[in-house]
């Protein structure tokens, strides 16, 4: 009874604090207020400026054999020689280009670059939003040190909510995983000093394709 009874008081002034209605605080707030202005540019380029701004790399390939020869360039240029890929569609154009890579989840933490896709392209922040529908090993996001990302320019959309309201139209439902990645991983938690790679990739490259049709 000692126990539980300090757990009990704290649980008794939650309820009786639950059970007072209040006032919103904010009942002159503007949800449809737009944080962000309309912009000119269109969506391609918008999208880039603000990727890059985060740090990403942004490489425009007019078609799948651009993006494969532009992939194996910079593999080359960073001598990267372990990619890891699980996604089929992806697979496929890796043999059809003949370009290597490793699919064996023990090998993931050994892999100096991974690539996969996504869902959307936000243009407003330059952000990229990926989900579990996209069904690839989740480690893959936070791994390697090197992340590729493969999308194509209809996945170009304005804002987060549009994304969200997307992907709930998509699957008819809320996918159970959400990210939404935001250049490559940094921290200045440590005396204010930006450190690179702290909890994730140290690059971030967006390989953006020009839809076929």
């Amino acid at each position: 009874m000692e126990e539980t009874a300090p757990r009990e008081k704290v649980l008794k002034s939650i309820r009786e604090a639950l059970a007072i209605s209040a006032d919103s605080p904010f009942v002159d707030s503007n949800f449809d207020f737009k944080l962000f202005k309309d912009s000119s540019e269109i969506p391609e380029i918008c999208f880039a400026n603000a990727f890059k701004n985060l740090g990403g790399k942004f490489v425009y390939c007019a078609n799948e054999i651009e993006f494969c020869q532009n992939l194996k360039a910079i593999m080359q240029e960073y001598s990267l020689t372990e990619l890891f890929c699980k996604d089929y569609e992806l697979i496929g154009l890796l043999e059809k280009y003949d370009l290597n890579y490793i699919t064996d989840d023990k090998k993931l933490d050994a892999a100096d670059c991974s690539l996969t896709r996504c869902e959307y392209l936000i243009s407003q922040t330059g952000t990229i939003m990926v989900t579990a529908e996209n069904k690839p090993e989740r480690r893959q996001y936070f791994t390697s040190p090197v992340h590729f990302v493969f999308a194509y320019t209809s996945q170009i959309i304005e804002d987060i909510f549009k994304a969200l309201n997307g992907v709930k139209s998509k699957y008819n439902k809320i996918p159970q995983f959400i990210s939404f990645i935001s250049g490559p991983s940094r921290t200045a938690d440590i005396e204010k000093t930006l450190v690179m790679g702290a909890h994730g990739p140290k690059k971030l490259f967006l390989f953006l394709i020009d839809d076929p049709a």
